[in-house]
Parts: C-alpha cells; sequence; structure tokens
C-alpha cells in the first residue's frame, strides 16, 4: 500500500473526464480529481500477478505495451528483465489479428541485422548503405522487442486503454487475456485484468509494470523447478530399469556359471529316490 501511494497511482484524472464504470474504484473525490481506491487496486494487482505467474509457469509468454512517452522506458526495461516481448513504439496493426503478415517483416529485420552485422553493406555504393542503414533503424524501432516471437502471446499487459486502444481491441478479437491498468476515465469491463491506477505518471506505471514482470519471473522460476523435477524423475526410472536389467543378468550368469552342478544335484535326487 504504501509503495503504490509512493508512485501516485492514487490519482485519477478530472472528474468531468471520469467513466461511471469506474465508480467501485473511486475512495473519493478531492479537488474536482478523483482519487482511487488502493485498497482495490491492491488486490487487483495480487490478482494480476497471480494469473501472470501461472501463465508464465505454463511456458507462455506476456507481451508488454507502453506507447506512450511515459511508459516507453519502464516498459522495455520491466519487459526485458523478466525476458518477455514488448512494444514501445508504436502498436504494429495486424499484430495480433494478421500475425503471418508481420512476422515476414520481423524476418526480414533480422535479416537486415544479420547482413549488417557480417559487413555485407560494405561492398554496396555509400548510397544504397545508407539507405539499408535507415531502413534497418525504421524497422528496429518496431520489431526489436518482438523479434523473437514466433507464437501469439498468451497474454497483453497494457498500459493506457485509451491510447492502446487498438491493441485492445485485437487482443479482444482473437480472445487474449489483457492486464491493465486502468484510469478513471476507462472502462473496467473491457479488461479480464483490470488494476485501477494512474496510468500517466511513470513512477505509478513502472510499479505496476514491475509486479508483472515479478509475477513473469516467478512463473519463469516454478516451470524450470518442475521441468528439473521432471528430468530428475525420468532419470531415476532410467536407472531404476538399468539396475533391475542387471539384475536379470546376474541370475541367468549364475544359472549359466553351474549347469553341472544342478544337474548332479537333480540326478542326485533321482538315485537316492530309486534306492
Amino acid at each position: 500500500m504504501k509503495e503504490l501511494l509512493e508512485a501516485g497511482v492514487h490519482f485519477g484524472h478530472r472528474k468531468s473526464a471520469w467513466n461511471p464504470k469506474m465508480k467501485p474504484y473511486i475512495y473519493q473525490e478531492r479537488n474536482r480529481m478523483h482519487i482511487i481506491d488502493l485498497g482495490k487496486t491492491a488486490k487487483m494487482i495480487e490478482e494480476a500477478y497471480k494469473f501472470a505467474r501461472d501463465l508464465s509457469g505454463q511456458g507462455k509468454s506476456i507481451l508488454f505495451l507502453g506507447i506512450k512517452q511515459q511508459a516507453k522506458k519502464c516498459i522495455e526495461e520491466e519487459a526485458q528483465r523478466c525476458e518477455s516481448p514488448f512494444i514501445n513504439h508504436r502498436w504494429l496493426g495486424g499484430f495480433l489479428t494478421n500475425s503471418s503478415v508481420v512476422q515476414k517483416s520481423i524476418e526480414k529485420f533480422c535479416e537486415l541485422q544479420e547482413q549488417k552485422e557480417e559487413n555485407l553493406w560494405e561492398k554496396f555504393p555509400k548510397k544504397e548503405e545508407m539507405k539499408l542503414h535507415r531502413k534497418l533503424e525504421k524497422l528496429e524501432k518496431k520489431f526489436r522487442g518482438v523479434k523473437d516471437i514466433k507464437y501469439l502471446p498468451g497474454a497483453i499487459f497494457l498500459t493506457d486503454l485509451k491510447v492502446e486502444e487498438t491493441a485492445l481491441k485485437e487482443a479482444k478479437k482473437m480472445g487474449i487475456p489483457i492486464i491493465a491498468i486502468v484510469d478513471s476515465n476507462c472502462n473496467p469491463e473491457l479488461v479480464d485484468y483490470p488494476i485501477p491506477g494512474n496510468d500517466d505518471a511513470i513512477k505509478s506505471i513502472k510499479l505496476i509494470a514491475s509486479k508483472i514482470a515479478d509475477a513473469v519471473l516467478e512463473g519463469k522460476s516454478l516451470l524450470k523447478e518442475r521441468e528439473i523435477e521432471k528430468e530428475n524423475k525420468k532419470i531415476k526410472e532410467t536407472q531404476i530399469k538399468e539396475e533391475e536389467k542387471e539384475e536379470e543378468k546376474e541370475e541367468k550368469g549364475e544359472n549359466n556359471e553351474h549347469p553341472l552342478r544342478n544337474n548332479k544335484e537333480t540326478s542326485g535326487g533321482n538315485v537316492s529316490g530309486n534306492t
């Protein structure tokens, strides 16, 4: 709660700009400004955290999105910290609904990157080289945060429902769960996991994004533990099978080493029986 207060998460918009559907999350009105109920914010951060952790624990990714100026830096930092895809330049139209076309552009970006690293452009005329550099810079702004993404994300984290409306619509169309910071001027019903809070202050965005990033890291850690446990169990089962095979071989070996003795014992028993 103290963290939320210090980050200014409780500051909403002016009363004249509010969305009535945010009424359950408004604590009070002060100087014509809405104050968000941090008790409910903390509770909903916890719900979003559990969802993000469990999703990450299944090996699915969460796409971090923050395209307005206040969110750009912190979204990139938090996404990189938890090794998640991110977009902080501008939303790529059709990124979720027409991913096959976008994937081709990402492949082109990766191809140009490889060419640059291998110094293949040095053979070209200076004008052509500069043209390729400009093209790469343009593509890098768009795709550097999503160049490794191969499948649709398991969820998307938004920092401003108004600014990122196109992404919101695409996610809903594709049935992708949405986690989002929801300010007093937004509709929380559009989001699966709304987090009531200030979507304009850098500290507020940073704090909430860091909680989602922490959840992703915890989920990945749990997934890794389960994979190690599964691998150890597999190794143990293999060892047990090998030991059983060795025991069977030893038993067969012992029987093969004393065939005469076994025959004598058998024949001796028959003689004494006959006598």
